[in-house]
């Protein structure tokens, strides 16, 4: 499904759900640190150069395993660009919604490809490979989380669950152990009618934000109380960095995109390439060890990448498809 701006509308009743602290069990696999997958690189033959990239449907974009490779989450499985080259799977081609890059590998969500074995809804998975291989932890052929946030350096993940079911109801919830337990956020002074996304700091798993039609809501004690950091403004993204916030926005149907510096609060407009309402910027991701890499993504599947902290920006991927 085609990621819309500002897609879900919070009613009274999906935040009455979520309105108590209360902790609920999910055991479905047990989650043992120690027996974890290791990071590594996925076999040689998993990744293919290709001088066509398709993309249909970005449903996130990242860094995942702190590399150096761009990875899109894409309606048919995932794609890579590293040093100017575009890479695509040869298999396990899934569509990953929620896609979260984290430290070790990523998180993430969705459905599987046509004729796989695998449940649908795939629950929540996590890939510490690149996507050849991949564990799911909770909720395997019950929830498909297309809200999901995930702290880079953390164990904390954040969701929005859409799809109530008999372990996990209808809100906002946190866990720090793959989902096998979760924690209901209590969303004291978040007021908001739709949302574009959560976005989970990568150092410290109490500090998220998520974005909406009323501006930048920011909680510091993992949800329990929220506080306006930009007012006014309709939020089609954003993102927690290191030191600072990078927020997407509509501004008389024009797109602008934000940099604020989190101690501070001090504020700026960052250059863009030009963009109208109709392709609002739906995902931003910076690189884990040097923040003046920055990529963004449209609502119509064009991706742009800048190497000098957004001073000026190179389109790498055209609605979707890119020829070298």
């Amino acid at each position: 499904m085609k990621k819309r701006i500002m897609m879900v509308g919070l009613v009274s009743v999906m935040l009455a759900a979520c309105s108590s602290n209360e902790k609920t069990e999910h055991n479905e696999h047990k989650v043992d640190k120690a027996t974890q997958e290791s990071p590594s690189s996925p076999s040689k033959d998993f990744y293919k150069e290709t001088k066509d990239v398709q993309v249909s449907h970005i449903h996130g974009l990242g860094y995942p395993g702190s590399g150096d490779a761009l990875m899109l989450a894409t309606h048919h499985g995932p794609v890579l660009y590293e040093e100017g080259i575009w890479k695509e799977t040869t298999g396990e081609k899934h569509d990953y919604m929620g896609f979260q890059a984290v430290a070790d590998g990523f998180v993430s969500s969705g459905h599987p490809e046509p004729g796989s074995d695998y449940k649908n809804p795939l629950g929540l998975l996590k890939s510490t490979n690149a996507g050849e291989t991949f564990k799911q932890y909770a909720f395997e052929g019950e929830i498909d989380f297309h809200y999901l946030a995930a702290g880079y350096n953390t164990e904390r993940i954040y969701v929005f669950n859409e799809m109530t079911t008999k372990k996990l109801g209808n809100g906002f919830y946190y866990s720090d152990d793959l989902g096998q337990a979760w924690t209901a956020m209590e969303m004291g002074g978040f007021k908001a009618d739709m949302m574009s996304n959560i976005a989970a700091h990568p150092d410290d798993p109490e500090t998220i934000a998520i974005g909406t039609d009323r501006g930048l809501y920011v909680s510091k004690d993992a949800g329990k109380t929220f506080s306006l950091a930009t007012k006014g403004k309709m939020i089609t993204y954003a993102l927690l960095g290191k030191q600072h916030a990078y927020v997407a926005e509509l501004v008389d149907d024009q797109v602008q995109l934000n940099q604020i510096n989190l101690s501070s609060k001090e504020e700026k407009t960052m250059a863009t390439p030009e963009l109208k309402k109709d392709n609002a910027i739906i995902y931003v991701a910076v690189h884990p060890t040097d923040d003046k890499e920055i990529s963004i993504a449209t609502l119509q599947n064009d991706v742009y990448q800048s190497t000098d902290g957004g001073e000026s920006w190179t389109q790498i991927l055209a609605a979707g498809t890119v020829s070298n």
